[in-house]
């Protein structure tokens, strides 16, 4: 079980991929003290080496030495970007899945929650990356965020932002409990053939992606069909693509996308979820059980069982 964030905890922001812009870090580190937290850095945390942090092997040391640092409460990765999938054969999962720390990433850093979650079991949680903390996201994007953390999310996630519109494009039982793995979309396909991918049998699947031409999403969702993912799961949750409310062309290829590569299958398939690149987003949980309904005019999601010590 994971250990609730609380006032006053101490927050460790490590890099375990690309680099950041200080300035921004050092901002967001500000918001982060102003809402009660303590902040930690490793030491490479504004390093830049080429397109990533630091080499793999102080980006490994540093991400590991703050799941065994007793005064860290929980971990924000500081950006996505790239880089952390090479760090994956040699990741110390057992380190920290006993660690009992809420670890916040996004992104690039998909792999290594997966990868957590297929080798380990460990519930991780997919939001705001600490950079993002500079008054980029929304009050309810990072209100919600320390309510996930804390261990006191409400029953209902959407609640939290009631602009949503929901887009149920297929629908099948009126609930389903199962367990959720969302995730950038490029960063699921590069998991196939691996063994940091997770059997998503009987899962919920929740999709997220940014700056991909809609011909590259078309190709990676065959590509996830035709290795046998989309067959056999329980419902799909379709996040942001940032593509913008313009262009409708991009939105109605991805529609299609989705629909193709899903046909033969009978799961609940859902459009609209607050998830993505965008200052507005849900933070979800990496692998835990939710419970999804759908009601007359609306859809519920929430925790089936909580990971925290403290059940909702």
């Amino acid at each position: 079980m994971l250990r609730p964030l609380q006032q006053g905890d101490t927050i460790g922001i490590c890099a375990p991929a690309g680099p950041v812009k200080a300035e921004k870090l050092q901002k967001a580190v500000s918001r982060l003290v102003q809402r009660g937290y303590q902040v930690k850095l490793s030491p490479q945390a504004q390093a830049k080496h080429g397109f990533l942090s630091a080499e793999d092997d102080v980006r490994l040391s540093e991400i590991e030495a703050q799941f065994a640092d007793a005064e860290i409460s929980a971990i924000i990765s500081a950006r996505g970007g790239v880089g952390t999938s090479r760090l994956l054969p040699a990741l110390d999962g057992e380190l920290i899945a006993s660690s009992g720390k809420p670890f916040l990433a996004f992104s690039d850093v998909t792999a290594m929650q997966w990868a957590l979650w297929a080798n380990f079991g460990t519930v991780t949680f997919t939001g705001p990356l600490a950079v993002e903390f500079d008054g980029s996201l929304t009050e309810a994007t990072e209100a919600f965020c320390f309510e996930m953390l804390s261990g006191i999310a409400p029953d209902d996630w959407i609640e939290r932002f009631p602009g949503v519109v929901w887009e149920v494009v297929r629908t099948g039982a009126r609930e389903i409990t199962a367990p959720l793995l969302p995730g950038n979309l490029t960063m699921i396909t590069t998991l196939l053939g691996t063994p940091f991918m997770p059997n998503l049998r009987g899962c919920i699947l929740a999709i997220e992606d940014i700056a991909e031409q809609a011909y590259r999403v078309d190709r990676l969702l065959f590509h996830l069909r035709n290795a046998g993912v989309l067959q056999h799961l329980a419902g799909l949750l379709v996040g942001d693509f940032g593509w913008g409310s313009e262009d409708t062309d991009s939105a109605a290829s991805l529609r299609k996308s989705v629909l193709d590569a899903t046909s033969g299958t009978t799961y609940p398939i859902v459009f609209g979820l607050p998830y993505g690149h965008g200052p507005e987003r849900l933070t979800l949980p990496v692998g835990s059980p939710v419970r999804l309904s759908f009601l007359e005019s609306s859809v519920r999601l929430g925790f089936a069982l909580s990971p925290f010590a403290t059940t909702t």
